[in-house]
């Protein structure tokens, strides 16, 4: 069980705070950022060092991570076709033994890839496993949420009803407009139709959506989500997030699952920023503040008294070049001269990517029990208990 850590007083550090780094210290207590110092803080100066706080992937599916990169047609009009391809196949190899491996070792490799990357919270579209709500798993997983899969594999009276039962306040998340053809070009339409366009509807994708409908959308509903390697793969084009933006919306950043998507969280952000040639800015915003808005959980966006403290230092698009990644105010993986300035964390030699680590011994017993392997990272073995005779 990985409990918060011990209070800590980090000092010297540059925060970054409001599109702005200021130099201030930063005191954590019971896995959260406090305004004044706990008794017995750990003392640590990380002195040239810059604190952000953990990213936001928005859209997961967290059971799917262990999937290799799959498509059977080079380019699809419509996902609704990947999926029943990918339907139709299920029962053959590889995936039929993918299939078959316990929920736990599946969710826990789609929160490992996350954290690693430095993401911190993950938007599952989804049932919400219990596993994934678990206090030892990897990341912090969107608790208040509804769903519908989508207009095609979903009827409407399960759309409806999922929308309905929703609680005003939440966030509720459909995959719409996944495809460039007609069929996608009609969905909005459909959805508004039925009455689920509303000031909590999250749009995931919307590649097929008019600019009448995201002039329309924008009026209305709660924000977009955008996942560009998946619909570069599967479609060959992405929604045009300068459109969306330019209308108002929140736009949030998704990964989705390895089943489609190229990697990581890292590979998301590249793709946006040269792929799609989005400047940084709206990259920054789609992962930080309007994520967190969109998922109804502004504190995340910040590094102030009352936030998770969810704290990465000096976060690179490159995993491996990470220095630190905390979560809860324990920290999970760094380097090796970071790590070091934390004396009471346990911690157990690994690579990433090719980079030396060191990983909090918690976490390297989980990843040891788990019977899927994260590409790209090698934990050394856990230190042998010691037996006394007395």
């Amino acid at each position: 069980m990985m409990s918060p850590g011990r209070p800590l007083h980090i000092k010297n550090a540059l925060i970054w705070d409001d599109e702005q780094t200021i130099q201030r210290d930063l005191y954590t207590a019971n896995g959260r950022i406090v305004d004044q110092p706990a008794n017995g803080a750990q003392v640590v100066d990380l002195d040239g060092f810059t604190l952000f706080p953990g990213l936001i992937n928005a859209h997961d599916h967290l059971e799917l991570n262990h999937y290799p990169r799959s498509k059977f047609r080079e380019v699809y009009d419509n996902a609704h076709q990947w999926g029943e391809d990918m339907n139709s196949r299920l029962d053959s190899e590889p995936y039929k033994s993918l299939r078959a491996y316990p929920l736990w070792d599946k969710v826990f490799i789609g929160g490992l890839k996350n954290l690693l990357c430095g993401v911190t919270t993950v938007v599952h579209h989804g049932p919400p496993h219990k596993p994934m709500f678990r206090a030892d798993f990897p990341v912090r997983v969107l608790k208040q949420y509804s769903w519908a899969h989508s207009l095609h594999f979903d009827t409407d009276e399960e759309v409806v009803r999922s929308y309905r039962s929703t609680p005003k306040d939440w966030p509720w998340f459909i995959h719409l407009a996944e495809g460039t053809d007609e069929i996608a070009a009609g969905e909005y339409q459909r959805l508004k139709a039925l009455g689920c366009v509303g000031e909590n509807t999250v749009i995931v994708h919307g590649v097929g959506m008019s600019s009448k409908d995201i002039a329309d959308a924008a009026q209305i509903i709660r924000g977009l989500v955008w996942c560009p390697t998946t619909n570069h793969y599967l479609l060959g084009k992405t929604a045009s997030v300068r459109d969306w933006i330019g209308e108002g919306v929140d736009v949030a950043l998704g990964n989705d699952s390895r089943l489609t998507a190229d990697g990581d969280f890292g590979a998301e952000i590249t793709n946006g920023l040269h792929k799609n040639a989005v400047d940084t800015n709206i990259i920054d915003e789609a992962i930080k503040s309007r994520s967190a808005k969109i998922i109804g959980l502004p504190e995340l966006d910040q590094l102030n008294a009352g936030s998770p403290a969810d704290i990465l230092v000096n976060i690179r698009r490159k995993r491996g070049s990470n220095q630190l990644i905390i979560r809860d105010g324990l920290p999970r993986i760094g380097a090796p001269d970071i790590m070091a300035k934390f004396p009471r964390v346990q911690t157990v030699a690994a690579t990433l990517d090719g980079v030396e680590k060191r990983i909090h011994i918690d976490l390297a017993r989980q990843i040891h029990r788990c019977q899927l392997k994260e590409p790209g990272l090698e934990v050394d073995a856990l230190p042998q208990k010691r037996f006394y005779l007395f």
